[in-house]
């Protein structure tokens, strides 16, 4: 692989995982209402599942859903009710009592990217600017799947510490839930936008 193909996929790779989507936003929402240290369980388990989503994309998996317009369908009506299921709690964590227990969980965190329409999307285009016949398949994933591992964890605890500040700096309750309700509504209809639009 040339310099030239991996700079431009480095910077494929910043653009996909530092903009705003459901991973990054979530752990805003998370940083800035209860801090980033209880976010950190959720990170762990987006990593997860963003490092298996893009070996298996590295795989092939990919290219299963893009023969099958059902498959395709249905992943895109789960993926956007998780995306939903994700908003509703973050409001949640929000509205409800100091006294609820309101972290999101690894678990919720694994299934997060493979859930995510958007990152089916980032992986397979991903994996396509680095594909290379000649090159052996265990020398593309070990740069493909690294590089994107980098900049995910930077970009989602950047969001998270992002929310934190938001956390100590904004005292009233009501702007922390106006905060969270703008995102929601991004996370949502961005999803909702990149998927049946």
């Amino acid at each position: 692989m040339s310099l030239e193909t991996y700079a431009a996929f480095v910077l494929f790779v910043i653009v996909m995982t530092g903009t705003p989507g459901a991973g990054n936003l979530t752990m805003m929402g998370i940083g800035q209402t209860t801090g980033f240290r209880s976010a950190v369980p959720f990170l762990i388990g987006t990593t997860v599942g963003m490092v298996s989503l893009n070996t298996l994309v590295c795989f092939g998996l990919g290219g299963l859903f893009m023969a099958s317009p059902n498959l395709a369908l249905a992943m895109k009506v789960v993926g956007m009710s998780y995306i939903l299921y994700l908003g509703w709690k973050l409001l949640s964590m929000t509205l409800s009592a100091r006294t609820v227990d309101r972290r999101f969980s690894f678990a919720e965190g694994v299934v997060l990217h493979p859930l995510n329409p958007k990152s089916w999307a980032m992986s397979v285009v991903g994996f396509s600017m680095l594909a290379d016949p000649a090159v052996a398949l265990w020398r593309e994933v070990a740069v493909f799947v690294p590089t994107f591992l980098f900049f995910q964890v930077l970009f989602h605890s950047t969001w998270g510490l992002a929310g934190a500040v938001i956390l100590r700096t904004l005292k009233s309750g009501g702007v922390l839930v106006a905060v969270n309700c703008v995102l929601v509504a991004v996370m949502v209809g961005a999803t909702a936008y990149a998927l049946f639009i």
